[in-house]
């Protein structure tokens, strides 16, 4: 006998709604078993996650001054093989 609100029921419960989850995204990635599906979730949901994390951090410019020593030695360059500079100047 299952009484409501009892850990046995509240167990099944959400056992159920694992099922439903799982079973559709088996669907969604086209998954033949589930641990395949939850396999595929579990990395799409870490890439998307780790996405956002990099797209926080150029916001918040923590990348602003990583490649300023790159771009300040890449460019157009002139028939010497000096850089080219915005006001015309050659860089050395």
């Amino acid at each position: 006998m299952i009484v409501a609100g009892s850990a046995v029921g509240r167990a099944r419960v959400r056992s159920c709604r694992h099922e439903e989850i799982v079973e559709q995204a088996m669907r969604v990635y086209g998954a033949r078993t589930k641990a395949a599906a939850v396999r595929a979730a579990m990395e799409e949901g870490v890439r998307l996650r780790l996405r956002r994390e990099l797209f926080d951090a150029l916001d918040d410019g923590e990348f602003d001054d990583v490649f300023a020593e790159i771009r300040s030695q890449t460019g157009p360059r002139n028939p010497d093989g000096s850089l080219k500079r915005e006001d015309g100047a050659s860089a050395a």
